[in-house]
């Protein structure tokens, strides 16, 4: 019965080649979710002092194995984090040409498969502490790097929102890889939240539907104010 309920959970994928986070956890209370990103973190999560951002401030790493089947994994944890457990999520590293070797220096240097590493979704420690690790020395280690947070003062965690800005990169001869999934296979990207996009994630999906709505609220109003003036 237990593996019966297990591949109906899963839908029968039996890999991490074809994970995703399963429609149930989704609908679950938030104990059930928060587990789910425990049990998640205590396997492929790290908390070291390696991972701070350029500001210096500690973060926990949420590793996903690369694949061009389990693209989706990475949204849907984060959305997980940011809509259901209200835990921002810093930003995605994708294991992508464009994010992973955006100069060519690794390609340049003949190491042209670099790029194909592991997807990590990056969590300030202070935020994550709300998760926590049940492997001991993960959860002390997360503690010290919270704390460390907390006493340096560091501004709040904002949740991800569409960048206004993106800075131009090179194109990549590997964005033709087979390594990459298909639906974004042959594209060039400029920011992590554009693959974001492309991949299925819901905030971008939903910013770009007000977007639109907006674009035409301003054009209707445009309108009427032109003919104002004319009369």
């Amino acid at each position: 019965m237990f593996l019966r309920n297990t591949k109906m959970l899963m839908k029968e994928r039996t890999s991490y080649y074809e994970f995703e986070v399963p429609g149930q956890v989704f609908e679950s209370d938030e104990s059930i979710k928060k587990e789910f990103i425990r049990g998640f973190a205590d396997v492929a999560g790290s908390a070291r002092w390696a991972n701070r951002n350029r500001w210096g401030k500690c973060r926990v790493y949420l590793d996903v194995l690369n694949s061009p089947l389990n693209w989706r994994l990475p949204i849907q944890i984060c959305h997980l984090l940011q809509d259901h457990l209200k835990i921002p999520v810093d930003v995605i590293q994708w294991g992508h040409p464009n994010t992973r070797d955006p100069s060519l220096k690794e390609y340049n240097k003949g190491r042209k498969d670099a790029w194909a590493r592991e997807h990590q979704i990056k969590v300030f420690a202070d935020d994550f502490e709300k998760i926590g690790f049940y492997m001991s020395h993960k959860q002390e280690i997360l503690e010290e790097l919270a704390e460390y947070n907390r006493e340096k003062g560091f501004e709040k965690a904002k949740f991800c929102k569409p960048p206004k800005r993106k800075k131009n990169k090179p194109k990549h001869p590997s964005e033709n890889s087979e390594k990459l999934p298909k639906e974004i296979r042959g594209k060039h990207y400029d920011s992590y939240w554009q693959i974001c996009t492309d991949v299925g994630c819901i905030r971008y999906a939903n910013f770009m539907r007000d977007q639109k709505r907006l674009g035409k609220w301003v054009k209707s109003k445009k309108k009427s104010v032109k003919k104002e003036v004319k009369k």
